[in-house]
């Protein structure tokens, strides 16, 4: 089983050897970066492409990357029935329901350690779909039920923190049986992922390491992140427009819009304000000025209607880092950039220099993130030891300065806080 993607899908309705119309199933003529299913003998999997291509007709398109993550999970999926010789689309014993012994299957890789409870969910998900589209749609028919269904309470707070309760339906296959509770033993923060903040000597550590190196883009991009708490496609993504503004004396800090409309991609598109130290915005000034640069733009392969729309982060090819959602060049790539190369030079050059330093220690470009929040944390618990801010006002401030949606997540923070002195008191 193999996938491959479409640079462009052209989507219509064929009337002749030399003419197409519309397809009216669709609201749109093409699409991106989609994902092809190829079984072993080189055909398609029909019913996987199939269900993949019904993702379009929705009002509201999936990404490429959401796209391709389903498609990849039912890959996955496909390959295991073909290596464990089960027909997926037959149940002719309640035991033998391919739904209850993929998840097994998962359950048994859980207690292997080779995949976390999230990509059960992730994978089983994405198989429950596929399974309602065969039965809505394809009209196919199973001897016995693939799933049963229910109704819980889940627990969730607003933006303001307020607690409620809401029913929703569920999947008895949906439904992890973890062997642990992996946050009970780690001092990982989940924040759109698992990630670890660096301690005050890890950061020195880094710092040092990027200096050392001397990757100009490089050591820019992991202050920015370091300094706003900006995800990797919102750094990579930042344009030469949001650098043009002429700092006062006074200043200290510089807002800068990232989301939609800006040109700069965030999580979900979501509109959000990086607030960037004025030292920072200035280094990017400089750099923006420099022949190094310079030279990058003049090879730049994305040309756009007004030049302040270039990406201020580019490779020595003169290519991005990582490409913007609504990016008009994202179709002349087979794979679109999206951080590999920022990764790459973590694995390859920061790591090797950490531990040339014998500094060494494991962390992501996602990690900054992290030491972000916990470095804002950190400030203004000093304020709130001494009654000048309320806890309550500076967990507020962190949700808005990393652009949570939900002030559970940033409560987050405070637990990893608080383990953090435990131990330390502890040590």
């Amino acid at each position: 089983m193999q996938k491959l993607t479409l640079r462009k899908l052209d989507i219509y309705t064929p009337i002749s050897k030399d003419k197409r119309i519309q397809n009216d199933d669709f609201d749109i003529d093409n699409f991106l970066h989609f994902p092809v299913l190829i079984k072993n003998d080189g055909s398609i999997w029909k019913h996987g492409s199939l269900y993949l291509l019904s993702k379009l007709k929705k009002y509201q398109k999936p990404s490429p990357k959401t796209l391709d993550s389903i498609a990849s999970d039912l890959k996955h999926f496909k390959e295991w029935c073909d290596n464990e010789d089960i027909d997926y689309l037959s149940a002719p014993r309640k035991i033998l329901r391919p739904t209850y012994l993929y998840r097994s299957h998962l359950q048994q890789l859980l207690r292997d350690g080779k995949i976390s409870p999230n990509t059960i969910k992730r994978r089983m998900s994405a198989v429950v779909g596929f399974y309602e589209y065969l039965i809505n749609v394809e009209g196919i028919k199973f001897k016995f039920p693939l799933w049963e269904s229910g109704i819980t309470s889940i627990v969730y707070r607003d933006n303001q923190g307020f607690q409620y309760s809401k029913q929703v339906k569920t999947k008895d296959v949906s439904k992890v049986v973890a062997t642990s509770n992996p946050d009970l033993f780690d001092d990982t923060i989940v924040d759109g992922g698992r990630l670890h903040p660096l301690s005050r000597e890890q950061q020195i550590a880094l710092v040092e390491a990027l200096k050392a190196i001397g990757n100009i883009e490089m050591t820019l991009s992991f202050l920015i992140a370091l300094t706003t708490g900006a995800r990797i496609q919102t750094v990579f993504t930042l344009r030469k427009k949001h650098f043009e503004k002429a700092i006062k004396e006074d200043e200290d800090e510089v807002r800068i819009k990232v989301g939609y409309g800006t040109n700069c991609d965030t999580k979900f598109n979501k509109l959000h304000t990086l607030i960037l130290p004025t030292w920072v915005y200035k280094k990017v000034q400089i750099y923006l000025n420099s022949p190094r640069y310079k030279k990058r733009e003049e090879k730049a392969t994305h040309i756009f209607d007004e030049a302040n729309k270039q990406y201020i982060f580019l490779t020595n090819r003169g290519t991005p880092f990582y490409v913007a959602h609504n990016d008009p060049y994202r179709n002349q790539y087979k794979e679109v950039p999206n951080g590999a190369a920022v990764r790459q030079f973590i694995l390859s050059s920061l790591k090797k220099q950490l531990k040339k330093e014998g500094s060494y220690f494991d962390f992501s470009f996602h990690d900054l993130r992290a030491t972000f929040g916990m470095n804002l944390l950190d400030k203004l618990m000093i304020l709130v030891d001494k009654k000048e801010l309320k806890l309550s006002h500076a967990l507020i401030h962190i949700k808005e300065r990393m652009g949570h949606s939900s002030l559970s997540t940033t409560e987050r923070y405070l637990n990893n806080y608080e383990t953090f002195l435990m131990e330390l008191l502890n040590g």
